[in-house]
């Protein structure tokens, strides 16, 4: 709900600024093991003011954006650093319509530390010392809006790599998996300061059932928003941010876990800073954040 931009390299380009997120989430607090997630990304536009003014009769040109992620996931113990370069074109379909196609690619850095794991087997020949391993990344999606709605699909780690081989006695070699994300939202006017945005997130990766996300939130002007989210089978979280100066805003979301997990976890908070660097010598529009 903060920034689609992680998810979808379609994203990029979209804002009449550059966009730059510092991201933190730490999910399932007290429970042993749990996932821990930092990154920063960025995105811009390149010739989204030429797009309007130049234009044949016949054809609506386009324009570039691109951006990068530096991310970092620890999950027990594993962990994964990824470093992306990002790059999407954008077409204008009506005045207020567009759509972009994007793809994302660098590197994924993974690793385990055989020695935080017990074992059954003390000589199991695949844990026997940590493993490294640097992986190609590339994601791909596509992203439909305007400053009322914006529909987008994504597929993340598109090219299915081998993390090890399996070896002597295992079932099966382990490796990287897609990831599906469906999203969607939309702006309803509330009088002239408010607007509610609902939207939806699905996810998907075999063999897991799908995971979807319902959200809503609330508006009041390019300022202050708070808002709630339901994740089937796993969370509500709630949501609010502010944004200071037209430059910065800072996000802050609480998931009060409803699974199992709740017996033993204080619920996942997350935070988001983020700064808007807007481009001299023009003038930039109330943003239409989502």
């Amino acid at each position: 709900m903060v920034n689609p931009f992680m998810l979808n390299p379609a994203v990029s380009g979209t804002e009449d600024y550059t966009d730059i997120r510092l991201g933190f989430r730490k999910q399932w607090v007290n429970f042993e093991g749990a996932p821990r997630t930092m990154y920063l990304s960025a995105h811009t536009a390149l010739g989204k003011s030429r797009v309007t003014n130049n234009r044949s009769k016949n054809k609506k040109n386009g324009f570039h954006g691109v951006g990068a992620i530096i991310s970092n996931d620890v999950i027990g113990p594993t962990k994964n650093t990824t470093i992306d370069l990002a790059y999407s074109y954008h077409l204008q379909f009506a005045k207020n319509l567009y759509a972009s196609l994007g793809i994302m690619g660098g590197l994924q850095q993974y690793s385990l530390n055989a020695n935080m794991l017990h074992t059954a087997n003390p000589d199991d020949a695949l844990l026997v010392s940590s493993t490294n391993t640097s992986l190609a990344d590339i994601n791909t999606g596509f992203w439909i809006y305007s400053d009322k709605f914006f529909v987008g699909g994504s597929m993340v780690q598109v090219m299915p790599q081998k993390l090890y081989n399996a070896r002597e006695g295992a079932i099966s070699s382990g490796k990287l998996s897609q990831h599906y994300f469906i999203t969607a939202g939309y702006r309803f006017p509330i009088g002239y300061d408010f607007a509610l945005i609902p939207s939806f997130c699905v996810k998907a990766v075999a063999p897991a059932p799908i995971s979807y996300d319902i959200n809503a939130k609330l508006r009041y002007k390019d300022f202050l928003w708070a808002g709630v989210s339901y994740r089937n089978t796993d969370a509500i979280a709630f949501l609010a941010g502010v944004i200071i100066n037209n430059t910065w805003d800072i996000s802050y979301g609480y998931d009060y876990t409803t699974s199992d997990i709740r017996l033993y976890s204080a619920g996942s908070h997350e935070i988001v800073v983020g700064y808007r660097l807007k481009p001299k010598n023009r003038i930039i529009c109330p943003s239409h954040f989502w």
